[in-house]
């Protein structure tokens, strides 16, 4: 689940422990999740609030935040059931390549 309020890079991270303390190390974050967006073909702008985003570009954060996390295995429920034809067949296709 994401926070609407929160930009992509901080919703990526929510959670996980950091090594600055109370601080989250955005820089670091952003760069990792940029990488991980074109290692896997998703096109996601770490500093972009959630609530402007398209689902279908809510669905490739949460993938990305999963990566992000070290996920071996994802398990999608319905994950084209939002989707426009398009956004559907690009995600089949990223995940096809995965």
């Amino acid at each position: 689940m994401l926070v609407p309020s929160l930009t992509v890079a901080e919703n990526v991270v929510l959670g996980l422990p950091s090594g600055r303390g109370p601080l989250l190390d955005l820089d670091t974050a952003s760069q990792r999740i940029a990488a991980l967006g074109d290692e896997y073909g998703f096109r996601v702008k770490p500093d972009a609030p959630v609530w402007q985003l398209a689902v279908g570009e809510q669905q490739r954060v949460e993938i990305i935040k999963a990566l992000y996390r070290g996920a071996e295995l994802l398990i999608l429920d319905e994950p084209t059931a939002v989707l426009t034809p398009q956004e559907a067949s690009e995600l089949i296709a990223v995940l096809r390549g995965m």
